[in-house]
């Protein structure tokens, strides 16, 4: 009897704790040199270096789901049974999670589905190829936990399968020759390759603050082209209304528009980018 109810307390303060997450209060990209995360209204990533590890929470609380991983120097990953809920709190621009502060680096803002745009001329490649990847899925069963979030600066992924731990951030910035996409957060342990990796990019703050600026002379449709500070340029190959092709380092890449009823869990605001007129286009 006594195990059954601390059995019962125990749930229902699981319960109490998902119900007094309001994640929508603190929307937004955070960082600091040894930390990043990203909130939207259901969603919280927090990534961050402690001691000589990697580790990463993806927590849903409307759906329960929470799932920690622990990337070790030695070359294991670990998944604690135990994950206490997040604890979030903020004070202006700056974030407290878990004991963590980090600052705001990008807003982020919610919207009910809408129809994207059609790509009809080289001139919309760069609006479509930002607008058509934004938007946060998530998802978990018995084989693979896993959750996307897109916004228009970042780009973060949690996955967790039997073949493959793929957990990262990085920065993107969109026009009409392609993608540059610069990884700042990378854990990974492939079982097909033996690739392992737990890295976060030195003064990452930083480049989580300042946007991405882009050589289109590296832009180049037929190879994948690295900068020196490790973005790479993934090459417009053609577009149509509803698809662009990306060379994407020994694979072609699919960026599909998005459909108002393609099962995204939330949709996020396209938001030009602020500096544009700020930042011309190195020749």
């Amino acid at each position: 009897m006594k195990k059954l109810l601390i059995f019962i307390v125990g749930m229902l303060s699981a319960v109490a704790a998902l119900a007094a997450t309001n994640l929508s209060l603190y929307r937004g990209v955070y960082a600091n040199d040894s930390a990043e995360a990203v909130i939207t209204d259901s969603v919280c990533i927090v990534y961050f270096q402690k001691d000589s590890t990697m580790q990463a929470i993806l927590e849903v609380p409307a759906s329960g789901l929470r799932h920690k991983t622990v990337f070790a120097p030695d070359g294991s990953v670990s998944f604690p049974a135990e994950v206490e809920p997040l604890a979030i709190s903020a004070a202006g621009s700056v974030l407290n999670i878990n004991g963590l502060e980090l600052e705001k680096v990008e807003d982020i803002a919610t919207v009910e589905p809408y129809e994207m745009d059609d790509c009809r001329a080289d001139m919309s490649v760069g609006k479509c190829l930002q607008q058509w990847r934004l938007g946060v899925d998530y998802g978990a069963d018995e084989n693979q936990t896993f959750c996307e979030i897109n916004t228009n600066r970042h780009m973060f992924v949690y996955l967790v399968s039997p073949y493959m731990v793929y957990i990262r951030a990085a920065a993107a910035r969109n026009n009409n020759k392609g993608t540059l996409f610069s990884q700042n957060i990378r854990m990974m342990k492939n079982n097909n390759t033996g690739e392992y990796t737990m890295h976060i990019m030195p003064g990452n703050l930083a480049f989580c603050r300042n946007d991405l600026e882009i050589d289109n002379a590296k832009f180049q449709p037929n190879t994948c082209t690295f900068s020196p500070d490790g973005g790479i340029y993934w090459s417009l190959i053609s577009f149509e209304p509803g698809n662009i092709q990306l060379n994407g380092c020994g694979e072609t890449y699919q960026v599909p528009r998005r459909q108002k009823d393609s099962g995204i869990k939330e949709w996020i605001k396209y938001e030009p980018y602020s500096t544009d007129s700020e930042l011309p286009l190195l020749r």
